[in-house]
């Protein structure tokens, strides 16, 4: 798995307009640019995170704009203002809730709060996410027992937080692991990478490719997840890959 294999999956999807990679502006250009991301944006990106765990995310992407005013364009007081019930129905009526769902709106309140306290203590969230290197911060929030941690948020979900503002990172999540994997790219040893191996992986192939992490992230995500390039799935259809020579499993057909 190297630059070539990242080029050839890149072209694949961009060709067939499934995904947009090429001359994109990311969360990470606008911060690199200087943009400073506000409380109601973080709030965003914290939701959106929640919201990709267990689902399909094609499906919350269409419904962005519908799920932007559920939530009242993120603006934290009008959220506090209503009960966690408001927004499991209303995520309900547009087919956007999960099995996650009653227990992420449980918490939704208590997690504002949170960034409400780490402002008053930091000045702001973009201070906070900012203040040390990305690991720590995805300790910081993911960690149980941490006073800034995020409930209903692990590792995988606090870097998919953590790029939603324009941090940088990959997300080790059941497509990465898998696709990573002794049976597939043959990155790890084991048949599911490791968070540790994945996160490594993406940082070595954006050093090649000049693309910011998560953008390879998304690229290997989009070619395995449903309503996407569905080819490297749990059930891959090798006969349309095009990175099968490099494959464990197909070498093994």
């Amino acid at each position: 798995m190297n630059k070539n294999t990242v080029i050839k999956v890149k072209n694949y999807l961009e060709d067939r307009g499934i995904v947009k990679i090429s001359g994109e502006i990311t969360p990470m250009d606008l911060r690199k640019n200087g943009k400073t991301f506000s409380l109601e944006e973080h709030i965003q990106g914290m939701v959106y995170s929640l919201m990709s765990a267990q689902t399909v995310w094609a499906n919350i992407e269409r419904n962005k704009p519908n799920i932007d005013r559920i939530f009242f364009e993120y603006n934290p007081e009008k959220i506090l203002e209503k009960d966690y019930t408001y927004f499991v129905d209303a995520l309900g009526i547009i087919r956007c809730r999960s099995r996650l769902t009653n227990g992420q709106m449980k918490v939704l309140h208590e997690n504002i709060r949170t960034m409400q306290r780490i402002e008053k203590e930091y000045g702001s969230m973009d201070a906070f996410v900012t203040s040390e290197n990305v690991e720590r911060i995805v300790e910081k929030i993911s960690k149980a027992g941490s006073k800034y941690k995020i409930k209903m948020m692990g590792e995988a979900l606090a870097r998919e937080y953590l790029r939603n503002i324009g941090v940088d990172s990959g997300k080790p999540d059941v497509h990465m692991k898998r696709i990573m994997g002794s049976e597939r790219l043959a990155v790890s040893g084991y048949p599911e990478a490791t968070n540790e191996e994945v996160v490594a992986k993406l940082q070595e192939l954006s050093n090649e490719t000049g693309l910011w992490m998560s953008q390879i992230d998304y690229i290997f995500w989009a070619y395995c997840a449903t309503d996407m390039g569905e080819i490297c799935t749990a059930n891959p259809r090798c006969e349309k890959c095009v990175i099968r020579d490099e494959c464990a499993r197909f070498k093994k057909i």
